[in-house]
This record gives C-alpha cells, sequence and structure tokens, in this order.
C-alpha cells in the first residue's frame, strides 16, 4: 500500500456515476500505483481512486507530477483489458476536454499524445499505464489554482502550467470533476466509438496540426494530425509521411526556425 492516510469511499457519488467504487484519500504517493493495485486484485472495471493530494505523482516517462492538496484533480480509473486500444489515451483526452468545457465553458485543446491545453498553456494530462492484467488510466488536472513551479509543474519546461479557475469562475468541485470524467470515459469506452469518430474528434482539438515541430522519435517535420491508430504524422522535408509512435513532440517556435 502507497498511501500517506487512509481513504475513505463515497457512495453516494458511486450511485451518481454509475461506478462501482469511488476512494478518495487525504494524502497518497500516486494515485495510478493504488489503481494498479485495485486492478490486481481484482477490483472490478470503473473503480476510481481520487488523491487531494499526491506526494509522487508522475506523467510520462517517469517526469515530475506537481500535484497540491485540494487544487487539481488527482485520480486514476481501473480499465478492463478490451479498453486497450492504441487509441485509448486520445480517447481518456477527449472526454476529460469535453467534460471541462461542459462544466465550464472553457475550450480545450490536446497537443499530443497527452496533454490538455487552455490557450496554449498546459492545464493537464493523461497517463495510461498498463501491464499483465491491469490497465488504469491516470489524469492530471489543475482546477483551482496554477501551480507557482509553472513549467517544471510537468516536469515539461517547453509548456507554462495554467489552471482552469484562470479562464472560468464556473469550477465545481473536485470529486465532482472526477466522477464526470469516470464517467464520461467509460461511456465513450462502453460505446465502442469508430475510429473515423474519435480521430474526428481529436483533430478538431489538435493544437499541433499545420505546425513545424520537432518529434524526440524522429526529428523535425510538419504535424498532420493523426492516423487511425493514434499516431501523430509527421511530413518529413522531402514531403514523405511518417509516423511517430511515441516520445515528446514540441512546436518549434519562429526564433528557432530561423536558426
Amino acid at each position: 500500500m502507497n498511501a500517506i492516510y487512509p481513504y475513505s469511499l463515497d457512495p453516494v457519488r458511486e450511485r451518481e456515476y454509475g461506478l462501482p467504487r469511488f476512494e478518495v484519500w487525504e494524502s497518497i504517493k500516486s494515485t495510478n500505483d493504488r489503481a494498479r493495485e485495485l486492478a490486481v486484485e481484482g477490483a472490478p472495471r470503473g473503480s476510481l481512486v481520487l488523491g487531494w493530494e499526491q506526494t509522487e505523482g508522475r506523467g510520462r516517462h517517469g517526469n515530475l507530477w506537481f500535484s497540491a492538496a485540494g487544487e487539481g484533480v488527482w485520480m486514476s480509473l481501473v480499465l478492463g483489458a478490451n479498453d486497450v486500444t492504441t487509441q485509448l489515451p486520445l480517447l481518456v483526452g477527449i472526454s476529460c476536454a469535453e467534460v471541462v468545457e461542459e462544466l465550464t465553458g472553457v475550450i480545450v485543446s490536446i497537443k499530443w499524445p497527452n496533454d490538455l491545453i487552455i490557450k496554449g498553456r498546459k492545464v493537464g494530462g493523461v497517463l495510461v499505464e498498463m501491464g499483465d492484467g491491469w490497465v488504469v488510466a491516470g489524469i492530471g488536472i489543475n482546477v483551482s489554482r496554477t501551480p507557482s513551479e509553472s513549467p517544471q509543474a510537468f516536469g515539461d519546461r517547453a509548456l507554462a502550467a495554467t489552471s482552469i479557475a484562470e479562464h472560468s469562475d464556473r469550477i465545481s468541485e473536485i470529486p465532482g470533476f472526477a466522477g464526470r470524467f469516470a464517467q464520461r470515459i467509460l461511456e465513450r469506452l462502453d460505446a465502442r466509438e469508430s475510429i473515423d469518430r474519435v480521430v474526428d474528434s481529436f483533430s478538431a482539438r489538435d493544437t499541433l496540426r499545420g505546425l513545424l515541430v520537432h518529434t524526440d522519435e524522429i526529428g523535425t517535420g510538419i504535424a498532420r494530425g493523426i492516423d487511425e491508430c493514434g499516431m501523430l504524422l509527421l511530413e518529413l522535408e522531402d514531403g514523405s509521411i511518417v509516423r511517430v509512435r511515441s516520445g515528446s513532440v514540441r512546436a518549434i517556435t519562429p526564433s528557432e526556425e530561423g536558426e
């Protein structure tokens, strides 16, 4: 067990959002680690772990995830083996973006593969992890305050941080956000949405499309959206299109283009 303080169960929200389990921790090392424990122990799909604070939260590649007490949604959702697709991280991100917009009126874009963006600044992200017999989707979103560390808040110096509260005064309570996120993710997965719809939903929010970008995996090119597997399409200098499977991607600034 990775807990610092005991958790409580929230049966009211379990019923409200149709979830089999809703754990709320005062403080926890990592909600993804706890969700993995639950999955390995046989907890049902849809079990949700919410932490008011994470002391060892992480993003992709093990980067630090700044998770201050009561200032954001730090949650992880237990999923099932049948939910595993190459589009899963995108589907989770799209679901969260939709819910934020519905609850706050703030438009949320997505930077491939897993960053949630408001007006060019990072408000949150998604971390899907899986192993032998377990799949969890971790979500971190700044709600009430932007971390003072700003770019360092996510271990990503290329993106400054923001929070929902900087852009809207229609702020729901943290457990309400978490429950709605979980509910929407499960609804989309249960609907078995077509690949085309996932691609179209992402494309409508794609912050990189048409921009010159640098990718860790392949190098520099123009982002041309995603393919049916959720991979980034990159147009190289010779006009050929290649697929980027993983790694960090950042837009190249005009000053860098001139170097």
